[in-house]
C-alpha cells in the first residue's frame, strides 16, 4: 500500500513539475519598437513608390500586433486597394481585404466605397457571355447593394451603369445558350430558353436575334419525349389501362390514330408560333439581316403550306 501511494506521489511530483517547467511560448513582436504611424507612414510611402509586397508588410504589422490602434482601418483598407490597384491587379485577394475591412468595420463611413470595389472585384472577373456568369450576378447583386444602402453615392452613377452593363452581359449569356439549343437540335430546351430570356430580361434582350431563333425554334420543333409522355398517359386514362401491354389491337390502332392527329395539331400550332414571331421580327426591324432572313423563312414557310394545300 505504501509503494502504491509512493509511486502515485512520485508521478504527480514528476507530472507537475514538467508541467511547471514548461515556459510559455515567447511572442516576438516584429514592429521593433516601431508606432502605429511609424508603420502607417511608411507603408504608405512604400506602396507609392510601388513597392507593393514591401508595403503591404509595413501594414501587416499593425494588422497582426497593433489592431486597436486608430491607423488600423485606414492600413485595413489601403491592403485591399493595394491589391486592387497594384500593378498586377489581383482582384481576388482584392475582394478578400475589401470583405475583411467590412467584416471588422460594418459601419464604416468608407462602407460605400469598398461596397463598389467589391463589386468592381467581382465585374473583373467576368469572362465572356459565353461562360458561367455567375460573377456578373454577384456583381449586380453588389452594385444593387450599394444603390440600396447609399443611394446618394457618388458610386451611384457608376454602380447603375454597371448594374445595366450585368444585366446586358446576363441576357445575352442566355441567348447564346437558346442559339447554342437551336444548333444542337434541340428545339424545345431553346424554345424555353428564348421565352424565358424575353420574360426576364424585357430590356435588355437583342430581340432580332431572339425573335428569328426563336421562330426557328418553332419552326424545327416537333411533338417533344415530354409531351409524348402525357399524351400516352392521358391515352391510358381515358380508356381506363395502366400499361401500353393491357391494350388491345384495335386500341392500339385507335391509339395510333389519336397520336397522329395530336401530332399533327401540336405541330401546326409550332409552325403557327413561329411565323407569329417572324413576323414581330419583320414588323419591328424592317432592315437588318435577322429581319431579311425573318422575310425568306415566312415566304419558305407560306409556299410550302401551299403546296401541302394543293397535294392534300
Amino acid at each position: 500500500m505504501k509503494r502504491l501511494l509512493l509511486t502515485s506521489l512520485t508521478l504527480s511530483l514528476l507530472l507537475g513539475g514538467g508541467l511547471g517547467c514548461r515556459k510559455p511560448k515567447k511572442v516576438v513582436d516584429k514592429t521593433q519598437g516601431q508606432t502605429a504611424p511609424e508603420l502607417l507612414a511608411k507603408g504608405e510611402a512604400l506602396l507609392r513608390k510601388g513597392k507593393w509586397e514591401q508595403g503591404r508588410a509595413q501594414l501587416r504589422l499593425i494588422e497582426e500586433y497593433l489592431p486597436s490602434s486608430p491607423e488600423f482601418p485606414k492600413a485595413k483598407l489601403l491592403l485591399a486597394d493595394s491589391y486592387f490597384f497594384g500593378s498586377t491587379n489581383n482582384y481576388p485577394e482584392a475582394q478578400v481585404e475589401y470583405q475583411s475591412y467590412l467584416n471588422y468595420f460594418p459601419r464604416s463611413e468608407r462602407r460605400d466605397y469598398v461596397l463598389y470595389h467589391i463589386a468592381l472585384c467581382h465585374y473583373a472577373a467576368i469572362m465572356t457571355s459565353e461562360r458561367d456568369q455567375s460573377e456578373t450576378k454577384k456583381a449586380m447583386e453588389t452594385f444593387q447593394q450599394l444603390l440600396k444602402e447609399s443611394p446618394g453615392s457618388v458610386y451611384a452613377e457608376q454602380a447603375k451603369a454597371k448594374v445595366i452593363q450585368c444585366w446586358r452581359r446576363i441576357a445575352e449569356h442566355e441567348l447564346l445558350v437558346g442559339i447554342y439549343y437551336v444548333n444542337s437540335y434541340d428545339y424545345p430546351a431553346a424554345e424555353s430558353r428564348l421565352k424565358g430570356l424575353l420574360e426576364t430580361y424585357p430590356e435588355y434582350v437583342d430581340r432580332e436575334r431572339a425573335y428569328f431563333f426563336l421562330g426557328e425554334a418553332l419552326r424545327k420543333k416537333f411533338v417533344s419525349q415530354e409531351t409524348l409522355l402525357q399524351f400516352n398517359k392521358e391515352f391510358l386514362a381515358k380508356y381506363q389501362k395502366r400499361e401500353f401491354s393491357d391494350l388491345s389491337a384495335s386500341d392500339l390502332a385507335r391509339y395510333n390514330l389519336d397520336f397522329q392527329k395530336f401530332s399533327k395539331e401540336e405541330i401546326v400550332k409550332y409552325r403557327q408560333e413561329s411565323r407569329g414571331f417572324y413576323q414581330k421580327l419583320v414588323e419591328s426591324y424592317t432592315t437588318g439581316e435577322w429581319s431579311a432572313r425573318a422575310r425568306e423563312r415566312l415566304v419558305e414557310m407560306g409556299q410550302r403550306d401551299l403546296k401541302e394545300e394543293l397535294d392534300s
